[in-house]
Formats: structure tokens, C-alpha cells, sequence
């Protein structure tokens, strides 16, 4: 393959993304800084390489083959993938930037720090803009690749050979009751005889039947009597603030209530590990300026809110 493209200009493939765009040779010329037989030689360049005519003239317009239909997301794929491994042409500037950021966020308490993060973005960068997500992504690696989302931040770790990952924040498991649990509800500690004797609810297994949760209990070799299970951390506790149920969770996701002060909370009568939350983001964007900031931003608050929640 290496051998065969020598023989390729693949400054001619631009020129085709523009006129799949454009369907026009002077609009093309003028948006790529060429002049306009500089754009027509590449045309027949392209149409050389291909053997197919690519464009046809109709109705005033520069209409692609069947032939160009079916090359032209390949090509768009190619060209995305290499403008993705290039740092930045402009230097990032947040007091004046008007960029927007795309985070997706699973099983990760809001505010836990993201309040945070937007009072920060509303004193540094006031024009910058973000928007977060709850999904759960069947192929995460190929949505960070793509830039549907510029960072994934989550409770569990993918194995994703193309992305970078960094723990931000770790977070220790409790047993949360309501407050006004009759019988758990004035308890200092909690025992594992009556952690047993309690109705449970529990989070749901994700599609690949793990869950961050899970993984921290290190030796829960007892029956749990599971009344109500659900794929929200937060509707999960919102459940056992009006229950007699008890849950597992991260004292972070409690924190983040609105009325924490109405649940109570106990080290696990049980051996737990810290669970750790992760950003993840493509290799392409190692470089940007702009995503460079807004992880260290994320960074830097995480920080602040571990050391406030140990005073």
C-alpha cells in the first residue's frame, strides 16, 4: 500500500471534500485560497485517479456521480482523522472564546463539582458554552473519535486504546439510610447483621453487567433482600430518602442532594475499595489548546472540592 500512494496527491483529496460541498468550481476555488483552474486540474486529476467523470454539470451546479457519493464520507472520514491529530491553528484564548464544549457525564453526580465548573467558566470565560449528557454509549471510543463529545467523565474505566484516561476524583462507598429510618435512622454505626435485615435497593448493571459500585464491595458474600433497583445513582437515593430501603453509594453522590441533612450514612460493616472517577478524551485532541484548558479547569476543581470535602 505504502508504495502505491507515493504515486497519490492527497492534497487533491480537500478538493474534492470542497466541491462535495460547494457543487460549484469558484465557490471551491475561493473557500480553499485557490484559484479556479487550479481547482478544474485537480478535478481532472481526481477524475484521472478514480476513473470516473466525479462531477457532472447540471442545472448550474457541480453534481456528483454515483461514484463520488460512495467515496465521499470515506474521504471526509480520512481528512476528519488527520485534522484531529493537528494541534490547534489559533491560539486558545478564554476570556474572549466563543467555543462550546460537549461532556458526557454517566453516573456521576452534577453537583458534586460541575456547578463548579460553570461558576468558574462564568468568571474566566464568560462566552464559552457547554453542554453535558447522560448517555450511555454503545461505542464511546468512536463518539470521543468523532468529537460527539469532547470528554467522557465516569465512574468506570473503558478500555479504550485510542483515548487518554486520568483519575480526577475518588470517592469512598457508605450505607445511606433516611434519616427517619425507624430503625437505622439514630444509629451511629451499623452492624452487618442489621445492614442484612434491611430491604435494599440497588443500582442496575450496565450492558456490560458491571458497575463501579460492584467492583469497590470486596467480600459482600451475603443475600441481600433487593426491593427496588434503577439505573440513576440519584433516583436511587431520592428512593431511599423516602423509604426504609438502604443503598451503597459514593458520600459524593449524597453530598451533591439538595437535602442531604435528611439521610444518614455509616462506614460499610464490610471490606470496600475507593472508587475512582475518570476522564477520558481522544489521542487527536492531546494537543488542542481549548481542551487542554478545559480538562485542567475540570482538574483543578475536582482538587478543590476533594480538599473542601476533608475540612
Amino acid at each position: 500500500m505504502a508504495r502505491s500512494m507515493r504515486n497519490i496527491d492527497l492534497n487533491l483529496l480537500p478538493v474534492f471534500s470542497a466541491l462535495m460541498r460547494d457543487k460549484n468550481l469558484s465557490h471551491s476555488a475561493k473557500n480553499l485560497g485557490m484559484t479556479q483552474p487550479a481547482v478544474s486540474q485537480a478535478l481532472k486529476r481526481l477524475r484521472s485517479l478514480y476513473n470516473d467523470p466525479l462531477f457532472e454539470r447540471k442545472g448550474g451546479k457541480m453534481e456528483p456521480t454515483l461514484k463520488a457519493a460512495s467515496i465521499a464520507v470515506s474521504i471526509e472520514d480520512i481528512l476528519n482523522n488527520v485534522v484531529e491529530t493537528l494541534p490547534e491553528q489559533m491560539d486558545f484564548v478564554p476570556e474572549t472564546s466563543k467555543k462550546h464544549f460537549q461532556i458526557n457525564m454517566r453516573g456521576v453526580p452534577h453537583g458534586l463539582f460541575m456547578t463548579k465548573v460553570i461558576q468558574k467558566l462564568e468568571k474566566v470565560a464568560p462566552s464559552v458554552s457547554l453542554t453535558v449528557h447522560e448517555k450511555e454509549v454503545d461505542d464511546i471510543e468512536k463518539s470521543l473519535r468523532e468529537r460527539e463529545f469532547d470528554l467522557q467523565i465516569d465512574y468506570t474505566p473503558d478500555d479504550l486504546p485510542s483515548c487518554h484516561q486520568q483519575v480526577i476524583f475518588s470517592d469512598a462507598l457508605y450505607v445511606i439510610a433516611s434519616k427517619n429510618h425507624p430503625r437505622v435512622g439514630m444509629l451511629n454505626e451499623i452492624t452487618l447483621e442489621q445492614y442484612l435485615a434491611e430491604a435494599h435497593a440497588v443500582l442496575l448493571p450496565r450492558t456490560n453487567n458491571i458497575y463501579p459500585i460492584q467492583r469497590a464491595i470486596k467480600n459482600l458474600n451475603f443475600e441481600r433482600e433487593i426491593r427496588y433497583t434503577n439505573s440513576s445513582m440519584r433516583n436511587i437515593i431520592e428512593t431511599v430518602g423516602k423509604t426504609n430501603y438502604l443503598c451503597i453509594m459514593p458520600l459524593g453522590m449524597l453530598n451533591s442532594m439538595a437535602n442531604s441533612e435528611n439521610y444518614v450514612y455509616f462506614t460499610p460493616p464490610f471490606t470496600t475499595i475507593e472508587i475512582n472517577m475518570f476522564m477520558s478524551w481522544h489521542w487527536g485532541t492531546q494537543h488542542h489548546q481549548s481542551l487542554n484548558w478545559l480538562r485542567n479547569l475540570i482538574i483543578e476543581t475536582c482538587k478543590e472540592v476533594d480538599e473542601a470535602a476533608l475540612q
